[in-house]
């Protein structure tokens, strides 16, 4: 009997964690972006930190937009092309994700499917996945998928189509805090 009541309090506290959770407005408070391009001649890396946004746990909505003005490799020429030539941050200066969240944890994997705006190309049912970790407060979610440079119509020079892979690795890492 101590057992059952045991699971059931257990049960308990952790079904309030997530209506808590789920019914919360959640906001970036910091985050990063890293992304990479590696091929046979070259690995590219970089990273951003202009990231802002918010996920909605009572509407399960998620906003989450990118300053690619912000985005920088070690090589400042590289950084140069990759604004210049590449993403055209001039013209197309945010990657947007927008759309729903399958379900709002304080813990474990979440799912998310909408749009993704990059170079002023919208790509619709992208599917990501992410980890939410819960720490003093924020959540934390890391998340890493693929951006093949063909869906946003991201032109490589055939002079250099040899060192940059048609297939950006990116991780995100975001800092949510409760409003």
């Amino acid at each position: 009997m101590k057992y059952f009541a045991l699971l059931f309090l257990i049960s308990g506290i952790t079904f309030t964690s997530a209506i808590r959770s789920e019914s919360k407005r959640w906001t970036v408070n910091s985050g990063k972006v890293y992304f990479k391009s590696e091929s046979s001649l070259e690995t590219i890396t970089g990273e951003g930190m202009t990231v802002s946004g918010w996920v909605d746990g009572k509407s399960k909505q998620i906003y989450i937009e990118v300053n690619l003005k912000d985005l920088k490799t070690p090589n400042r020429l590289q950084t140069s092309h990759l604004h210049d030539n590449y993403l055209e941050t001039g013209l197309y200066p945010l990657a947007i994700f927008s759309g729903s969240v399958s379900e709002i944890k304080e813990q474990g994997e979440v799912k998310a499917t909408g749009s993704l705006e990059l170079h002023g190309k919208k790509k619709e049912n992208v599917s990501l996945t992410g980890n939410l970790k819960k720490d003093s407060g924020s959540l934390e979610l890391l998340s890493y998928f693929t951006i093949k440079l063909e869906d946003y119509n991201i032109q490589v020079p055939q002079l250099l189509i040899m060192k940059i892979n048609p297939e950006i690795q990116v991780k995100v890492k975001l800092s949510l805090i409760s409003e």
